[in-house]
């Protein structure tokens, strides 16, 4: 079961209101219960739509009460019933859609893209290694670039992006680091390397985290360009450092689970 819900666009608004215009013909004119059922097929699925899922369960029940009516001719209180029912959504379409405010993004990212959040930004494998709160920062870092928000998308992107740099040095070492800054927790991890077996994505975080000082600054603003540009130099960076991270995390899984064996 598809459990995934989605937003009205403005395409969705005028279909909405043609499908109405549709079914109110209908039930004026369907002659076969099974005919007039039809009608109610685009209604099916706004039980996905957000603030519209009523519409969506209260079609679907109709629709299967139609088609397993042992009527086969649409009789005047079907009709009358339909009726009601077309007249409660109007009421409830109008009410809800006046606190529906339509906003053009103005990025050069596909809006689809942005919607879609990190299911349109990350493959599948670095989608599972993320924890909760950076798949949560990351989504609502693409929601601020839809409406034009370019410092707080920064700001939650770089957010993510600390997030992974601390679990990284975890799962190096065994040691959490809670209150150490960006720039101590690399130089931390810098020194778990020889200089030549350093991974080049340290050097990536420690230039995110100049760029998170800047971002900081209480009067500095990001543009959006600069906000993007972050958010496609963090996914980059996550599907890079997913590999290591993961090798990491299943070694020290092997060796705490080796210490327990032996009673260590």
């Amino acid at each position: 079961m598809n459990d995934e819900k989605y937003y009205v666009t403005a395409f969705g608004v005028y279909m909405l209101g043609f499908d109405l215009v549709r079914l109110a013909w209908a039930i004026e004119t369907s002659e076969t219960t099974r005919g007039l059922a039809s009608y109610l097929d685009p209604f099916r699925f706004y039980h996905q739509t957000l603030s519209f899922e009523d519409i969506g369960s209260q079609a679907r029940a109709y629709q299967e009460k139609l088609l397993n009516s042992k009527e086969r001719t649409v009789s005047e209180g079907t009709r009358r019933n339909l009726r009601n029912l077309k007249a409660r959504w109007d009421g409830v379409i109008r009410e809800r859609l006046a606190n529906l405010y339509v906003i053009t993004p103005v990025s050069k990212i596909d809006p689809k893209k942005l919607l879609g959040g990190v299911k349109e930004l990350l493959n599948e494998k670095s989608i599972s290694f993320l924890k909760r709160i950076e798949i949560v920062d990351l989504t609502e870092a693409t929601n601020c670039i839809l409406v034009g928000s370019a410092t707080a998308a920064e700001h939650i992107t770089l957010r993510a992006a600390e997030s992974i740099l601390r679990r990284w040095y975890y799962y190096k070492t065994g040691k959490e680091l809670h209150y150490n800054t960006w720039g101590a927790v690399i130089d931390k991890l810098s020194e778990e390397y020889e200089e030549a077996k350093r991974p080049e994505e340290i050097a990536y975080l420690d230039h995110l985290k100049l760029r998170r000082n800047e971002v900081a600054h209480p009067e500095r603003i990001s543009s959006l360009s600069e906000a993007e540009s972050t958010l496609f130099t963090v996914c980059s960076l996550i599907e890079s450092v997913e590999p290591i991270v993961t090798s990491l995390a299943a070694k020290r899984k092997r060796k705490e689970k080796a210490t327990k064996k032996h009673g260590g």
